[in-house]
């Protein structure tokens, strides 16, 4: 499985240690905040979700992959469209949940044998898919994401990853 971290930082702007040196926003809580000189707008932060759950898709279609299943779900504040633990979710379902879960609303892994997306603290997105695609990185490109090979560090102990994309 080729592994993938996707975000919307530049990684021209990261530290040797991998930290991201930009000002930049992080959650979906920032809306109204400035970041270099700019407010994050609404529309700005949907456009952004948009590009992210896109690009996820994209992955998940050039593989073939059409459902994942719901694992380690967290649901803190008790968001009552939250999916189950174990519930398989259909590439609609897919997406609405990834918004969910870029809005922090509750926390979870979606899970396949061939496919993973997790989200991580800060906007970061992580995508396992047995091949890469083109399209996905392209319409990640065109958004202003960036992808990047780079192992989910939101596995549970014992799966196993191809180095190959590391």
């Amino acid at each position: 499985m080729l592994e993938f971290r996707v975000t919307k930082y530049n990684p021209a702007l990261r530290a040797e240690n991998g930290a991201y040196l930009g000002d930049d926003w992080t959650a979906f809580s920032d809306i109204g905040e400035t970041f270099n000189g700019v407010v994050l707008t609404n529309e700005e932060y949907e456009r952004v979700e948009r590009a992210y759950v896109m690009t996820a898709l994209t992955f998940l279609q050039d593989c073939g992959v059409s459902s994942l299943t719901v694992s380690g779900l967290e649901n803190h504040f008790e968001t009552p469209l939250a999916p189950a633990n174990g519930e398989q979710l259909s590439l609609p379902r897919i997406a609405t949940t990834l918004s969910s879960l870029l809005r922090e609303d509750f926390w979870c892994r979606l899970e396949g044998p061939d496919a993973f997306i997790h989200i991580g603290w800060d906007y970061y997105m992580y995508i396992g898919v047995p091949h890469a695609s083109l399209a996905a990185e392209q319409l990640a490109s065109n958004s202003g994401l960036f992808v990047e090979p780079f192992e989910s560090p939101y596995k549970e102990d014992g799966e196993e990853s191809d180095d190959s994309a590391a």
